[in-house]
C-alpha cells in the first residue's frame, strides 16, 4: 500500500469489476504531489481523517509509486478493455478515485 495526502493505491482494493467495460479508469494524480503534501491518511484509520506527517524522502518515494501504479493500472486497463470490450464501449474516462 502507498499513500500520501489524500491518495492512496493497494492492488488488493481495486475492485473486482476494475476491468468491465463501462467502469471508469483510475483518476491521476498532479505530478507536483510530493511536492503538495507532507501527510498521509491512512484509509480507514480511527478515527478517520486523522494526517499522519511524512519526511521529505519518504513523499517522494511514495508519491513515485502511486504515480506509476495507477498509470500502469490505467494502461492495462485501457489495453484490456480495448481488446475485450465491443467497439465504442470501453470506457476510458479516469475518474474514479481509489
Amino acid at each position: 500500500n502507498y499513500w500520501l495526502g489524500k491518495w492512496f493505491i493497494g492492488k488488493y482494493r481495486l475492485d473486482s469489476d476494475f476491468l468491465k467495460c463501462d467502469k471508469t479508469l483510475l483518476m491521476e494524480p498532479p505530478k507536483d504531489i510530493a511536492k503538495q503534501f507532507d501527510f498521509y491518511i491512512r484509509p480507514g484509520g480511527k478515527p478517520y481523517g486523522v494526517k499522519e506527517p511524512v519526511r521529505p524522502e519518504v513523499a517522494k518515494r511514495e508519491a513515485f509509486m502511486i504515480c506509476q501504479l495507477i498509470s500502469r493500472f490505467n494502461d492495462a486497463a485501457a489495453w484490456f478493455k480495448d481488446t475485450t470490450c465491443e467497439e465504442g464501449t470501453a470506457n476510458h474516462e479516469k475518474s474514479f478515485i481509489f
